[in-house]
């Protein structure tokens, strides 16, 4: 997962308010329960010394009730809510966390990030091409409709008309390729979905080219025409997006496992915050999303250590400490580092970290 959606947020200065909450209210009881776990918080809030504005600016996108949701995670600073995002899920317990920092891992651990991706619906007149990333995009190519299909055979003009159709079915395949690499450039596709028509996904396959090719995935399910059954097409392609982080997932795990042996890889906090400081992750893990422990920072975001002694030795004036999670999320997102969430990783603390590179 990258991180740098989270950039301007660390451009507001703390304290922070951060809370994640279930916020479903699909029902005449569900607005009720909403409505006094806010009340609950909100008196949890104020005790934590959240003031006023804030609490106003928490409480508009909360009892907003035209954007319903079934949780939301959101971040507070200056009165006024910095960032916020929909949850997937309601949280499985109201959390309340005031600090300098905001408190951001358990929403990185829940989001669903989206596999930037092509989908193609063709026919042999062209085809409808979406593009994903944390946009979706629609683009629609209309080739040449005549001749379009084969004569029956045993006309005078068979072999004619024959050949005709196939070279419309190819210069729509053509045009339709150069359409699906402009947006998979665009988007930096890790996957190119070609479904609908028999022949014109083998051709628009053929004729994406050799950069693509393994990055392209034919299906038979889903079709152009109106009638076409969406669902199937959407349970194919959460399939295949599902695998595609999957494989990046253990290709990045295989690397940490052969890396840690030779420095290309480090383990458990302390190594972690140290390469981080240094700008060397380019791939952090965390088993679980779980992070245990605290880290003192300073006012830049490389300033971090495991003690407060190690960071005034380095300069800082005025160490403070926080949850290590949201110390390590801030550093990875100023350094352009990812995060990923394996189930576990044998590292202490289920912690560790794939580098760009290794000191001399």
């Amino acid at each position: 997962m990258k991180l740098a959606y989270l950039r301007p947020l660390y451009e507001h200065s703390g304290p922070f308010t951060s809370v994640y909450l279930a916020t479903e209210r699909h029902t005449a009881d569900a607005a009720k329960a909403l409505a006094l776990r806010w009340r609950h918080a909100r008196t949890e809030l104020s005790r934590l010394g959240v003031d006023e504005a804030t609490l106003r600016a928490l409480e508009e996108i909360i009892t907003d009730r035209d954007n319903a949701a079934p949780g939301r995670a959101l971040f507070a600073a200056d009165g006024r809510v910095v960032h916020h995002e929909v949850l997937p899920e309601p949280p499985p317990q109201m959390l309340l966390k005031v600090g300098e920092l905001p408190y951001v891992m358990p929403l990185l651990a829940s989001r669903r990030e989206p596999v930037p991706h092509v989908c193609v619906k063709a026919d042999r007149t062209g085809a409808e091409i979406i593009s994903v990333t944390d946009k979706r995009q629609v683009t629609t190519v209309d080739g040449m409709d005549w001749p379009i299909r084969k004569v029956r055979a045993g006309g005078w003009s068979e072999s004619h008309f024959q050949r005709n159709a196939e070279e419309t079915w190819e210069a729509n395949a053509r045009e339709v390729a150069a359409a699906v690499v402009r947006e998979a450039e665009a988007v930096d596709a890790a996957v190119i979905i070609v479904a609908g028509d028999v022949r014109a996904r083998e051709l628009i396959a053929h004729d994406l080219g050799e950069r693509w090719a393994s990055r392209t995935v034919i299906t038979d399910r889903g079709a152009r025409n109106a009638g076409a059954d969406e669902e199937l097409l959407e349970k194919e392609v959460g399939r295949i997006l599902r695998e595609v982080q999957d494989r990046r997932l253990a290709e990045v795990m295989a690397r940490f496992r052969e890396g840690h042996g030779r420095g290309d890889a480090v383990a458990g906090l302390e190594a972690v915050t140290e390469a981080l400081r240094n700008g060397q992750v380019e791939t952090l893990l965390a088993a679980g999303g779980r992070i245990r422990g605290e880290l003192w920072f300073g006012p830049q975001a490389h300033e971090l250590a495991t003690t407060k002694k190690a960071l005034q030795e380095m300069g800082v004036s005025d160490p403070r400490p926080a949850p290590a999670g949201s110390v390590l999320a801030r550093a990875a997102t100023a350094t352009d580092a990812e995060i990923l969430f394996p189930r576990e990783l044998d590292a202490p603390g289920g912690l560790g970290a794939v580098l760009r590179y290794t000191q001399p």
